[in-house]
C-alpha cells in the first residue's frame, strides 16, 4: 500500500514527460520594422491553432497586406464596433504592432491572419510578441485581428475584441 502513491507519481511523471516531448521549436520570427509598421512574421512551423496547410509569409506579401490595411481598413471597419475615439483602428493603424501567420484555406487560397495589438499596452501578453501569438480576451480595439487573401488582394473577417 505504501508503494501506491509512488506508483501514481511515477505514472503521472511518465505521462507528463511523454506528452511534453512534442516538437515546439520553430525558425526564428522575422521582425520586420519600417517607418510605417512593426510586424512579426511567423514561420510555417510555428505551432498554433490555425487549421490547414501553413506557409511562411514573405516580406513582399506583408508589404502588400500593409498597403491594403492602409487603403481598405476604414471601409471594412464600419460600423465602429468596440472602439473609442482614441482607438479607432483605421485612424491609429500606426499605433498597432502586428503578427502575421500564413495558411492555405480549404479552397487553396493563401490567407494571412493578421493579429494586432496596441503597442503601448505593454503587459504580460505583449512582452513576448516576437515569440508567441498574442491572444487576449476583451480589451476592446486595443486587440483585433483581420484576414487578408493574398491571391485576391482582399481584407476580410475583421474581429475586434469586446470590452470586459
Amino acid at each position: 500500500m505504501r508503494q501506491f502513491p509512488t506508483i501514481i507519481i511515477l505514472i503521472f511523471w511518465t505521462i507528463t514527460f511523454c506528452l511534453a516531448q512534442t516538437e515546439t521549436s520553430f525558425v526564428t520570427v522575422d521582425h520586420y520594422k519600417t517607418k510605417k509598421f512593426d510586424v512579426a512574421i511567423f514561420p510555417a512551423n510555428y505551432i498554433d491553432l490555425i487549421s490547414g496547410q501553413r506557409f511562411t509569409p514573405t516580406r513582399e506579401d506583408v508589404e502588400k497586406a500593409e498597403v491594403s490595411l492602409r487603403l481598405n481598413l476604414e471601409k471594412l471597419n464600419q460600423p465602429l464596433v468596440n472602439q473609442t475615439p482614441k482607438t479607432i483602428i483605421h485612424k491609429r493603424l500606426n499605433k498597432y504592432k502586428r503578427q502575421y501567420f500564413g495558411y492555405v484555406d480549404s479552397s487553396g487560397q493563401r490567407i494571412f491572419l493578421i493579429n494586432c495589438f496596441w503597442e503601448r499596452r505593454q503587459n504580460q501578453f505583449s512582452i513576448n510578441w516576437l515569440t508567441e501569438r498574442i491572444n487576449v480576451l476583451d480589451g476592446g480595439s486595443y486587440y483585433w485581428q483581420v484576414k487578408f487573401n493574398i491571391d485576391k488582394d482582399e481584407l476580410f473577417d475583421l474581429q475586434i475584441n469586446g470590452h470586459g
